[in-house]
């Protein structure tokens, strides 16, 4: 199996060494000659241009700035795709995704997008996850090139579109509890709480997070949103303490109040007594 890492930057020098460290047959090729010089000196082959590399492979991995580059790129291409697979680890929107696969289909190519979870220094580790999303049989021939580059790495499906809404909804939850502390930082200095004693007491918190993650797995994925240990209206019942709260102290309170509008939504409509996760169903019955 021959291998090609078309761009070399943090992400695609680490895909390149773990691919080289496990023993592949890498051909690299980067913008920037100077950048593929030392890959030279631990057994890759250096190429002058994506159409020597991709000549040269079986599986092409491309880790540029966005699909949109990629399709760029592709789109400059004089060698053939024909039963070659193109895996692109670059970023874009689910209408960026779907143009860059249809661009490769129409030209023969097999196609994976990657969701690279982990920086640079986490590429080749046990706990680090690849997600992707592939046309028919390219993670059975080549899931093992990615289980390299991580663990913990699956693939989740074929439609392009799957992987942006993926990543999406993952990041939300990242951003979401980042902007939680930042929001409660707020709130606690309008109250003039020190930040050290503010940021002491956030552990507490994140161990929480593990059991409202329990509870989400327990829950969304079967529907079954009954027999509430803390019901949904008890949360919006909290969640208008601390909006009142915010405001008293004169706090940025969007985001609370985003929170407690659609639970309370959620509790007018009859779904008090449910789940808080039950939210998920309102809202896409909504």
């Amino acid at each position: 199996m021959k291998l090609a890492v078309l761009g070399l930057g943090n992400m695609g020098s680490a895909l390149a060494h773990c691919l080289l460290k496990s023993g592949h047959d890498v051909s690299v090729w980067n913008r920037t000659p100077e950048k593929a010089e030392v890959f030279a000196e631990v057994g890759a082959t250096i190429c002058s241009s994506p159409n020597d590399a991709i000549a040269a492979s079986d599986f092409v991995i491309i880790c540029i700035k966005s699909h949109t580059e990629t399709v760029e790129l592709v789109n400059g291409l004089s060698v053939s795709l024909e039963d070659k697979t193109i895996c692109d680890m670059s970023t874009g929107d689910t209408l960026d995704a779907d143009r860059l696969v249809a661009i490769l289909e129409k030209q023969g190519a097999g196609y994976m997008l990657g969701m690279i979870n982990a920086y640079p220094s986490g590429i080749g580790g046990d706990e680090t996850t690849i997600l992707t999303v592939g046309s028919a049989g390219t993670w059975d021939r080549y899931g093992s090139v990615i289980g390299n580059l991580g663990g913990k790495s699956a693939h989740v499906g074929e439609k392009p579109a799957a992987l942006a809404a993926l990543f999406a909804g993952l990041f939300t939850v990242r951003q979401g509890f980042m902007f939680g502390m930042i929001y409660g930082a707020l709130v606690c200095q309008k109250a003039g709480i020190p930040m050290q004693v503010y940021a002491d007491q956030l552990p507490a918190t994140i161990k929480l997070v593990k059991d409202y993650h329990d509870l989400f797995a327990r829950t969304v994925p079967t529907e079954d949103f009954d027999s509430a240990e803390a019901s949904l209206k008890v949360y919006a019942m909290a969640q208008e303490d601390a909006l009142k709260t915010y405001l008293s102290l004169n706090a940025p309170a969007d985001l609370i109040q985003l929170m407690h509008d659609r639970t309370k939504m959620a509790w007018d409509d009859g779904y008090g007594d449910r789940q808080l996760t039950s939210l998920v169903q309102h809202m896409t019955d909504a």
